[in-house]
Protein backbone atom coordinates (compact mmCIF):
# COMPACT_ATOMS: atom_id res chain seq x y z
CA UNK A 1 0.00 0.00 0.00
CA UNK A 2 1.00 3.63 -0.87
CA UNK A 3 0.96 6.71 0.85
CA UNK A 4 0.81 8.53 -2.51
CA UNK A 5 -1.88 11.60 -2.68
CA UNK A 6 -3.15 12.13 -6.15
CA UNK A 7 -4.12 15.75 -6.64
CA UNK A 8 -6.08 17.39 -9.31
CA UNK A 9 -2.17 18.44 -11.14
CA UNK A 10 -1.91 14.90 -11.63
CA UNK A 11 -5.02 14.37 -13.67
CA UNK A 12 -4.45 17.76 -15.96
CA UNK A 13 -1.21 16.43 -16.85
CA UNK A 14 -2.80 13.37 -18.39
CA UNK A 15 -5.40 16.45 -19.99
CA UNK A 16 -8.72 15.11 -18.20
CA UNK A 17 -11.41 17.81 -17.82
CA UNK A 18 -12.80 18.92 -14.51
CA UNK A 19 -16.53 18.66 -15.95
CA UNK A 20 -15.64 14.93 -16.86
CA UNK A 21 -13.69 14.34 -13.11
CA UNK A 22 -16.51 16.02 -11.12
CA UNK A 23 -18.60 13.78 -12.59
CA UNK A 24 -16.54 10.40 -11.89
CA UNK A 25 -16.23 11.64 -8.12
CA UNK A 26 -20.46 11.49 -8.01
CA UNK A 27 -21.75 8.74 -5.87
CA UNK A 28 -18.02 7.95 -4.87
CA UNK A 29 -16.61 7.60 -1.08
CA UNK A 30 -14.72 10.39 -2.15
CA UNK A 31 -15.68 13.78 -3.36
CA UNK A 32 -14.46 16.34 -6.06
CA UNK A 33 -13.96 18.89 -3.34
CA UNK A 34 -11.56 16.97 -1.73
CA UNK A 35 -9.71 15.67 -4.53
CA UNK A 36 -9.30 19.31 -5.44
CA UNK A 37 -8.64 20.77 -2.12
CA UNK A 38 -6.46 18.12 -0.58
CA UNK A 39 -5.91 15.05 -2.67
CA UNK A 40 -7.15 11.85 -2.47
CA UNK A 41 -5.48 8.41 -1.90
CA UNK A 42 -3.67 6.49 -5.34
CA UNK A 43 -4.25 3.33 -3.71
CA UNK A 44 -8.30 4.19 -3.40
CA UNK A 45 -7.88 5.73 -6.98
CA UNK A 46 -6.35 2.13 -8.11
CA UNK A 47 -8.80 0.20 -6.31
CA UNK A 48 -12.23 1.67 -8.49
CA UNK A 49 -11.00 -0.49 -11.08
CA UNK A 50 -11.64 2.62 -13.79
CA UNK A 51 -9.02 2.59 -16.19
CA UNK A 52 -9.06 6.44 -16.24
CA UNK A 53 -8.60 6.42 -12.42
CA UNK A 54 -5.66 4.41 -12.67
CA UNK A 55 -3.88 6.70 -14.90
CA UNK A 56 -3.97 9.68 -12.73
CA UNK A 57 -3.11 6.99 -9.75
CA UNK A 58 0.41 5.90 -11.83
CA UNK A 59 0.82 9.60 -13.19
CA UNK A 60 0.78 10.68 -8.66
CA UNK A 61 2.80 7.45 -7.92
CA UNK A 62 5.54 8.62 -11.21
CA UNK A 63 5.31 12.04 -9.71
CA UNK A 64 6.51 10.73 -6.04
CA UNK A 65 9.11 8.87 -7.05
CA UNK A 66 10.69 11.67 -9.48
CA UNK A 67 10.58 14.21 -6.36
CA UNK A 68 14.03 14.67 -4.60
CA UNK A 69 14.08 12.66 -1.46
CA UNK A 70 14.59 15.41 2.09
Amino acid sequence: MSDVIARLEHARALGYCARGMRRWFEGRERTWVEFVEQGVPADWLRSSGDALALRVAEQAEQAAAEEPHR
